[in-house]
């Protein structure tokens, strides 16, 4: 098959530059940008963008921002190849504050020559907002709506309200089916039998919001090619084969849309040097790595528009053939090329999630030994280490969260020289450059063997694999709850669905033969 492309092209710009003074120009449109309004106490960012005249094709920006915002503030918009004199034009002029647009302007002009034209955009005032009386605690929206530092069913207002949809209260503070357990489970058959499969549900592209389940082990114990993919809306699944059986691969589903298997093992569990992209037509290209890469049971995020794989066991070409789990690579999923960004200061990472812009490891893996040591990878690639947990954990969960947090959950705690279950639970938070860390209450028992996944709605799904039953997390209330049984399954894979369901994919059951089925449980009261 041939490589997928996924190149992108460019605009043309105009010359386009914010002026202390006016200067006339060779040719062009010279903008003045008014208005009452208060730099840095009724907005913070002051946006000019030159559009062609009756599209929306953008053909030159500007930004000012922190010691540079000033009113009036002037700016030049000169003709060239593209945008010849004549050419008309739309400007609009936007002042935002945190990001929310507060004020706007808008005029057009044509590009002339010589001393060129000129335009006044002047910036209407902030109406007052609205007196809406006393604020009121939506229970349902995670916001602390009037005020008081409280935010949905944590604030006592909200008792008895609805919370969610499908039945959900809140009951002692808690997001929950006061008198009984949350979620309806449901069993959906027809997929490939296989254990410990690769399973992740995009979140764009056409592939958005189906449960793609690819690779895993069959009742051999073989490495599978099976690939199944649930299309949630219609209910239909579809079954093709990757081009080479994987088992302990990781999958990352790119913000265009593109989903990719990177690595695991083959037959013979022979280390696999390769990814494969998922086509439309439900096959896929397989491209190798290179340098040479080989890449089982690591944690798989975003670097932009490449993917990231840290942990798990790494061998790449450019630190020799052994496989370490302390390495962070990124990966160019159009031509498999993989550069090393370096080496993290967990020797082996038990998890890890997106944190914001970054990408957090946290805890020991199983067997490794408990750490408080956090790591980040930047953007960028850049490597740093990040807080220090209040507590050195073995095994716990890492799991994102909405809004520029993670949840890192369980496994166990060194008390002293001992390693004891854990219970605890601890929240990472973004705030500009800086990360902090602080603990919220517990689970409701100890569950040193955490697997979690975020759902569609921002709540978090947790399950044991030493047997404690499982929990919810909402976000809002930073408070855990039970969750209603699902039949029992051993060996499967967790993925959060794109509306408030979670996934059980592959593994077995109760007399140990492998399933057709996943079990689906939907947040919602039975």
């Amino acid at each position: 098959m041939s490589t997928p492309s996924r190149s992108s092209s460019l605009l043309p710009l105009l010359l386009l530059w914010p002026l202390l003074g006016c200067e006339s120009t060779p040719g062009g449109v010279h903008v003045v940008v008014e208005g009452a309004l208060v730099p840095g106490a009724d907005f913070d960012r002051l946006s000019v963008v030159a559009l062609q005249a009756g599209t929306s094709t953008p053909l030159g920006l500007a930004t000012l921002e922190g010691a540079q915002l000033h009113l009036p503030a002037t700016f030049n918009f000169e003709s060239g190849p593209a945008t010849p004199a004549g050419t008309r034009l739309t400007v609009r002029a936007t002042a935002e504050r945190s990001g929310v647009v507060r004020s706007t302007a808008s005029s057009e002009a044509t590009l002339t020559e010589k001393g060129g034209a000129r335009l006044t955009l002047t910036l209407p005032p902030i109406p007052p907002a609205p007196d809406a009386g006393m604020a009121v605690e939506a229970c349902d929206n995670g916001l602390d709506d009037d005020g008081d530092g409280l935010r949905d069913c944590a604030d006592p207002e909200c008792a008895a309200r609805s919370c969610q949809p499908g039945g959900l209260t809140c009951d002692e503070g808690v997001c929950a089916c006061p008198g009984r357990m949350v979620g309806a489970p449901v069993v959906r058959t027809g997929f490939s039998r296989r254990s410990q499969p690769t399973v992740l549900v995009p979140g764009a592209g056409p592939l958005a919001g189906s449960l793609v389940v690819a690779g895993g082990r069959d009742a051999q114990g073989r490495p599978s090619a099976a690939l199944d993919i649930f299309f949630t809306e219609t209910g239909r699944i579809s079954t093709q084969s990757l081009a080479v059986g994987r088992a302990e691969a990781s999958g990352v589903a790119l913000q265009d849309g593109g989903v990719a298997v990177l690595g695991g093992v083959r037959l013979g569990d022979v280390p696999e040097p390769s990814l494969e992209w998922l086509e439309l037509d439900g096959g896929t290209t397989r491209l190798p790595f290179t340098p040479t890469l080989t890449s089982r049971g690591a944690a798989a995020g975003r670097l932009g528009g490449d993917a990231l794989l840290a942990g798990g066991r790494l061998a790449a070409a450019q630190e020799g053939s052994v496989e370490q789990r302390n390495l962070a690579v990124r990966v160019r999923p159009d031509t498999g090329a993989q550069e090393v960004l370096g080496r993290l200061s967990l020797t082996c990472p038990a998890g890890g999630a997106p944190l914001g812009p970054s990408f957090l490891l946290a805890g020991g893996c199983p067997g490794s030994g408990a750490t408080s040591r956090t790591d980040l990878i930047g953007p960028t690639g850049t490597l740093g280490v990040g807080p220090a947990l209040p507590a050195a954990l073995e095994g716990p969960a890492v799991v994102e969260l909405t809004g520029g947090r993670a949840l890192v959950i369980g496994g166990s705690e060194r008390v002293g020289a001992s390693l004891v279950p854990s219970a605890r639970a601890f929240l990472l938070e973004t705030s500009g450059d800086v990360v902090r860390v602080r603990e919220v209450l517990p689970m409701d028992r100890p569950r040193p063997n955490p697997r979690a996944v975020r759902i569609g709605n921002g709540w978090v799904y947790i399950e044991d694999a030493s047997g404690a039953p499982a929990a919810w997390f909402d976000p809002a209330s930073e408070r855990f709850t039970p969750a209603t049984p699902l039949p029992t399954r051993r060996h499967h894979t967790l993925a959060g669905g794109s509306g408030a369901q979670v996934y059980a994919t592959g593994g077995s059951g109760a007399d140990g033969g492998l399933e057709d089925s996943t079990l689906v449980l939907e947040l919602r009261c039975l």
